[in-house]
């Protein structure tokens, strides 16, 4: 189990190195992606924007089914961007002002806790 669980690992990282990191204008992503339910929407062939708010960049990249997308927003998950070279970790919160309940949003962090990047649909 550790083995599957390793080289699904790899693949993520091999997938995130290997994506191009391109700078798109302003506005060129589609709706962010926060819920469970929007990454368990994505199909096989359907493009993530992965965007890094401490170096700017955006890195495409392309669902292969919905095991791998939903793969993307698991607690803990470690993303890494190609460009300024460091890890950052997925995390799910209740947003602010918001108190108990199911509604919970998915927040990648820095190792300060601070939002640093964000999945969005390609457009």
């Amino acid at each position: 189990m550790k083995t599957i669980k390793s080289i699904i690992t790899a693949t993520f990282a091999v997938l995130a190195l290997t994506s191009a990191a391109v700078a798109l204008p302003a506005g060129k992503g589609g709706p962010e992606l926060t819920t469970k339910a929007q990454f368990a929407d994505l199909k096989a062939g359907d493009k993530v924007t992965l965007t890094c708010k401490m170096c700017d960049t955006h890195t495409n990249i392309e669902i292969k089914d919905t095991k791998a997308a939903m793969k993307l927003c698991e607690e803990g998950n470690m993303v890494h961007c190609p460009s300024c070279k460091k890890d950052y970790k997925v995390t799910w919160t209740n947003p602010a002002g918001k108190s108990g309940g199911a509604t919970t949003a998915m927040t990648i962090v820095d190792e300060k806790g601070k939002p640093c990047m964000v999945y969005s649909k390609a457009s």
